[in-house]
């Protein structure tokens, strides 16, 4: 039997969780993206403003 690798069980495992997350409440899950998705626009918006800001 080869030995499960953590840098391929791991991911594997999230992946499994998130899919039974987005299964099981599909509601909560699209909050959670839409959430997530408007912080890194904020992140970037202000690397933007600070990079513009540099000159």
């Amino acid at each position: 039997m080869p030995a499960l690798r953590p840098r391929r069980f791991l991911p594997t495992v999230l992946m499994i969780l998130a899919a039974f997350f987005v299964i099981t409440q599909p509601h909560k899950a699209a909050m959670a993206v839409n959430s997530a998705v408007d912080g890194i626009q904020t992140i970037a918006q202000a690397l933007t403003t600070f990079s513009n800001g540099l000159g």
